[in-house]
């Protein structure tokens, strides 16, 4: 049997497994180990257990559920998988195999392949290495998001996440005592304050962690 799946695929797969002894039907006992593996055609080798991962493979009605991760779906090809059934003691009560058939993605690039939203905005918040004021006075944020997206390419995700940071970073307005207050975006975690000599401050990632402390 081939389990057809996309390359880069997280959990999008559950396989239920009927199994049939002489044409008669048979009932997984409940408690039995499940464990099934594999190598992928790179060589890398996965395995798993309903021990150590009972939500990725279990026994459900008599029957098995196993799980396709992202680390068998990394590298596309086709290759089997053996599912065993064990006693506690590590007995083989069972076994059998099915084939993974894995397509390969449109593009090459998983964090792309599968960007959200949310995880741009993370990666460009980790990646903040500094700011500066540009010719016609903006305050410009440098970041190397390290999404890996190539000169050139488009992505309409990262896309609004920068005109999102261009509109969102921060504002500006005077309080009716006459402060002047800055509100910014909370995603991107920035404190903005000045300085004894009015000189704007910007404290992110570890330095704006480390005076919180």
């Amino acid at each position: 049997m081939q389990i057809p799946v996309k390359q880069f695929d997280n959990q999008a797969r559950k396989v239920r497994c009927r199994l049939y002894q002489n044409s008669v039907e048979y009932v997984v006992p409940e408690g039995t180990i499940i464990s099934y593996s594999g190598t992928r055609p790179d060589g890398a080798v996965f395995q798993y257990s309903s021990e150590s991962r009972p939500e990725l493979v279990f026994v459900n009605s008599g029957t098995i559920i196993l799980t396709v991760t992202s680390f068998m779906t990394e590298v596309y090809g086709r290759f089997p998988i053996d599912i065993y059934l064990l006693s506690d003691e590590g007995d083989v009560l069972g076994m059998f195999n099915l084939t993974l058939n894995v397509a390969r993605a449109a593009i090459t690039n998983r964090k792309i392949v599968t960007l959200t939203y949310k995880q741009c905005v993370d990666a460009t918040t980790a990646g903040i290495q500094g700011f500066y004021i540009s010719e016609d006075g903006y305050l410009v944020m440098e970041s190397d998001d390290e999404l890996g997206l190539m000169k050139g390419s488009y992505s309409s995700t990262m896309e609004k996440v920068a005109t999102d940071v261009y509109d969102k970073m921060v504002n500006t307005f005077i309080d009716g005592n006459g402060y002047l207050n800055f509100q910014s975006w909370d995603d991107l975690g920035l404190v903005f304050s000045l300085d004894e000599e009015s000189q704007l401050l910007i404290q992110y990632g570890e330095e704006k962690n480390k005076d919180a402390g």
